[in-house]
């Protein structure tokens, strides 16, 4: 404690013994009531203990300025995680409001804190431990901590050196820093194949809705299809979109605002029939004005010696499935009603052992999401899958080939 903290805390020791003191003799001199008391006591003694009450209650408010106890910083951790989670739809001409800047994520911040305190954003229902997926966007419970330390800590923007202490006034500003992305490209490298889909319209103020979109690939002979990548022309409308063979039901893709592609893994791929054309089923928004929105999709090819990927369909009819063969699950992609609160999918194997698959809670309707496998989930056959009654889930799977 330095020598000014000292000197206050002797102070206000003793101003508040000699209250003290002033109380006890009131007490010990059998004083009754208050007059009795304003009117008797001496007058030097009355003004002695207002002037040592009138100390304490001044010192007092000194001791309720405290400096931030925060190394959490926006130039530091908050702009990665923005980067990682959030920009994607929080950008300037995006889905919502734009968190790009300090500035603009200073504003939001306990809007920001509320909804990761309630795993209401990013929009991610997979429960952590059960699965790990490719489309994962939930965040750490570090990332977490980083988020509510910074809002409780009045949001700091660095630690004094991007705008401040400038040695030479005449060189240049230091950049400053703030999140970016880029939605100009394809993640996936140029396709090998690109279709423009046909426009749809939005008017001003629409409730969310979805629309259907038939592409012709244009193809002459069979192809295998390793990956696909959506391009949207307007973000602020579109919240997800899912891609199916026409001809086969099939699903071979999607995309939602934190991941635009898929990229099946090594020697599998799905098998597009000649001719075939792909069904385009986009989630729109509303928004303030009106908008025409008209993606790109594109294609990637691999060589015919792949595995091809099939689909196992659990619902309410089939809530159990037997494998026939070791398999591979790629991906689940569940459709639920709005009544459903959670999902489970597990895997029953004849060794008697249960692995959850995917355990999904609070499902959140506007942001529908497939659940991409980081890694594909080896079964032996025999095994079991089950889902909770009344969902609906289509399951990409590998086996290899006899």
């Amino acid at each position: 404690m330095n020598r000014a903290g000292k000197l206050v805390n002797e102070v206000f020791a003793g101003h508040v013994a000699h209250a003290s003191a002033c109380s006890a003799g009131i007490r010990a001199g059998g004083l009754r009531n208050q007059s009795w008391t304003a009117a008797r006591m001496p007058l030097r003694h009355a003004k002695a203990c207002a002037t040592s009450l009138a100390a304490v209650l001044c010192v007092l408010p000194a001791l309720a300025h405290e400096t931030l106890t925060t190394t959490v910083l926006f130039d530091r951790e908050i702009v990665r995680i923005i980067d990682k989670h959030c920009v994607m739809c929080h950008v300037e001409n995006g889905a919502s409001f734009p968190l790009g800047t300090y500035e603009q994520a200073w504003l939001q911040k306990r809007q920001i804190r509320a909804d990761v305190i309630a795993r209401h954003m990013p929009p991610w229902s997979a429960v952590p431990g059960y699965g790990q997926f490719a489309n994962d966007n939930s965040l750490t419970l570090r990332e977490t901590q980083f988020i509510v330390s910074w809002v409780e800590g009045l949001g700091p923007r660095n630690a004094g050196t991007v705008f401040l202490n400038v040695t030479d006034a005449s060189s240049a500003r230091t950049k400053e820093v703030r999140a970016h992305v880029d939605f100009g490209h394809w993640q996936l490298g140029e396709p090998q194949l690109t279709r423009q889909l046909s426009a749809n319209t939005m008017e001003a103020q629409a409730p969310n809705q979805v629309k259907r979109t038939v592409i012709d690939l244009g193809l002459r002979s069979e192809r295998r299809l390793r990956g696909l990548e959506f391009l949207p022309s307007d973000r602020r409308v579109v919240r997800a979109a899912f891609f199916t063979i026409q001809e086969t039901g099939q699903w071979i893709g999607s995309w939602t605002p934190w991941y635009g592609f898929v990229s099946l893994p090594k020697g599998t791929a799905y098998r597009l029939p000649a001719g075939s054309h792909v069904v385009a089923e986009i989630h729109y928004r509303g928004a303030k004005e009106r908008v025409v929105e008209h993606g790109s999709l594109g294609l990637y090819f691999a060589d015919q010696t792949t595995n091809a990927v099939s689909e196992l369909v659990l619902d309410t009819k089939k809530a159990r499935t037997q494998l026939v063969a070791d398999t591979s699950i790629l991906a689940l992609r569940p459709e639920t009603a709005p009544d459903v609160k959670s999902i489970e999918v597990s895997a029953r194997k004849p060794d008697g052992g249960t692995e959850i698959l995917l355990f999904a809670k609070d499902l959140q309707m506007d942001w529908p999401t497939p659940y991409i496998f980081k890694d594909p989930v080896k079964l032996p056959k025999g095994t079991e899958l089950w889902v909770t009654p009344g969902v609906r889930v289509t399951v990409s799977v590998s086996r290899k080939s006899p």
